[in-house]
């Protein structure tokens, strides 16, 4: 990685003479600065980044509940049942897809090619087309195809989402609107589960799952239409030279004058445009291969905590522990409430608490409710499942809800705050296409390994979840707090933690 001495001008905090030097630099005239837009502007702009979480939850949402319907077996496999292998595979191709989109080349190119929102926007047609494809399959092999298109568009917006939301908000908003995102993923998941229930006896005139799904493509198209009257990103469009323009967008999304926020960005341009184009070999090496483990682990271990263990298994579990198959649907209900509601306090306080403070009471409540749900298993649950009788299983009930609150506040929704946040403009989308692969690579593994490991351990499964989220505790708590910072002193701030006996002048972009 090419060091880069930017002395004081690299540092977040600048003086009245230094913003005017860099402005000139720009070409930007200091009159034309004064913020006309404001709170109204930037949440819009942020719910409309946020329908990309409504399409992954509605994807992800939906295939459990399709799968069981009479219509789609009649009408894709010939009134034929799934074979296991089959199930395996119409289940997994979605993230397959989503890993492809998310692969940093892919990623890469994306943006270079479309800009962020273009991204975004090329991520909603391409879900249409997905769903549109699902929609009106007549055999296994149409619906795989329209799995995997709707999953590439999913990896595309779970990678540039995030990333555009953090780039238009001011730092004070900015972890609450990008756990926006993780609250429109919640509740795309319960209306995908409402959907299949109401349309499961649908025959006529068509199958009720080609409705549950052909359902999906109006959010779509919503985001397709309302991308067209939202802003570009400031830090993209400062990237591509546009200054002008990056100057007009941030006067559309702030109330302040803007000279000081534009002039950080355009500085930080200058630093990195200094170091010469951003290469292959720089992103995997130096600071950024630090930055880049940093950001694997977290989105692996937002998927390794066992959320998706109870979301994919936890009517099985349920099934199994009262004997009945309402009560797994019943489980599928009441965790998706919970997942809505316990995600609303994550808004409200990621930007007075922290990111780094939701992460660790995150991990210790996930890390006590997998413990106490493995001590059921060893003391009730061992030889017969109602040896300490029901009153075990109201305990398992409320212990599992518990788990599901503790994620959706804090590891849930940080996790993409804290990715979206922690790169360099340099390196961002390779950064964050890097993690996001990794989230879509832990979620395939969740999906296979808890089935196996409940059939042969049981309750002791959740010794395994005590284990991860031990390692959940201890990556927050070595994390530094990003909250109140625009992006450009977080990369400052990064750069002075990865060298903390370094002087400040001494910054490697």
């Amino acid at each position: 990685m090419a060091p880069v001495a930017v002395a004081e001008a690299k540092k977040a905090a600048l003086s009245t003479e230094q913003v005017a030097d860099v402005m000139a630099r720009a070409g930007i005239q200091e009159k034309d600065c004064e913020g006309h837009g404001g709170l109204l502007m930037v949440v819009a702009a942020a719910v409309f980044s946020s329908l990309a979480g409504l399409l992954m939850g509605l994807d992800i949402g939906y295939i459990a509940g399709v799968k069981s319907m009479a219509s789609f077996s009649k009408d894709v496999l010939g009134g034929q049942p799934l074979t296991d292998v089959q199930d395996s595979v119409v289940t997994m191709v979605f993230g397959i897809g989503a890993a492809v989109a998310a692969f940093p080349p892919v990623m890469d190119a994306s943006v270079t090619c479309l800009g962020r929102k273009g991204a975004v926007i090329a991520g909603g047609a391409i879900f249409c087309l997905g769903s549109a494809m699902q929609a009106v399959a007549c055999n296994l092999a149409l619906m795989v195809a329209g799995r995997v298109i709707a999953g590439f568009s999913v990896g595309l917006l779970s990678g540039n989402a995030p990333v555009y939301t953090s780039e238009i908000a001011p730092p004070h908003l900015r972890g609450a609107l990008v756990t926006g995102f993780q609250f429109a993923i919640t509740v795309g998941i319960m209306l995908a589960f409402l959907l299949a229930l109401v349309l499961e006896d649908v025959e006529e005139p068509f199958g009720g799952w080609r409705w549950v799904i052909a359902s999906q493509i109006v959010p779509g198209a919503l985001l397709v239409v309302g991308g067209a009257f939202m802003p570009g990103s400031p830090r993209y469009l400062v990237a591509q030279g546009k200054n002008q323009e990056a100057l007009q967008t941030l006067r559309a999304l702030r109330k302040e004058d803007v000279r000081e926020e534009l002039a950080q960005i355009v500085q930080e341009h200058e630093a990195e445009s200094a170091a010469g184009q951003a290469t292959w070999g720089e992103f995997l090496s130096g600071d950024s291969r630090k930055l880049l483990c940093i950001g694997l682990s977290i989105q692996l271990l937002q998927q390794l905590c066992g959320m998706n263990a109870f979301m994919y298994d936890g009517p099985m579990i349920f099934e199994r522990l009262f004997k009945s198959e309402h009560a797994g649907r019943l489980f599928t209900v009441v965790s998706g409430v919970v997942n809505i509601f316990a995600t609303v306090p994550g808004l409200f306080l990621v930007d007075r608490c922290g990111r780094t403070a939701l992460m660790k009471w995150s991990a210790i409540g996930m890390m006590l409710c997998s413990a106490v749900l493995a001590t059921l298993g060893d003391v009730c649950f061992v030889e017969e499942e109602d040896a300490c009788g029901d009153w075990a299983k109201w305990v398992a009930t409320l212990t599992i809800c518990g788990f599901i609150v503790n994620f959706a506040y804090g590891w849930g929704g940080m996790a993409w705050v804290y990715c979206a946040e922690m790169f360099p403009m340099r390196h961002r989308t390779k950064g964050v296409g890097a993690t996001t692969d990794a989230n879509w690579i832990g979620n395939i593994v969740i999906a296979f390994l808890p089935p196996i490991l409940f059939s042969n351990w049981g309750f002791n499964t959740f010794w395994v979840f005590v284990g991860t989220n031990m390692l959940c505790l201890l990556c927050a708590v070595s994390l530094p707090e990003t909250k109140d910072k625009s992006l450009e002193e977080i990369t400052q701030m990064f750069h002075d933690w990865l060298h903390p006996t370094e002087e400040p002048e001494n910054v490697t972009v």
